[in-house]
């Protein structure tokens, strides 16, 4: 019962958040026509992409500040 009563005051006290997060649930499940599970992978795998592409660009700063100055 205090899991539901907080999460309300939650929702509550956050309802700008609370809006975007049920159109953006709702825009996902038009976009994915229900398919659910296809369009949680996609999600997750655009998640993986964005993660390995900030490290690589991290990756390719630090290169290029070790690089000797002649």
């Amino acid at each position: 019962m205090g899991f539901f009563n907080k999460l309300g005051k939650v929702l509550a006290k956050k309802m700008d958040l609370t809006i975007m997060f049920i159109a953006a649930f709702i825009l996902f499940i038009y976009f994915t026509e229900g398919d659910l599970i296809a369009g949680i992978l996609t999600a997750f795998f655009a998640l993986i992409m964005y993660v390995a592409a900030t490290l690589l660009y991290q990756e390719y700063k630090q290169m290029h500040a070790e690089k000797p100055v002649a």
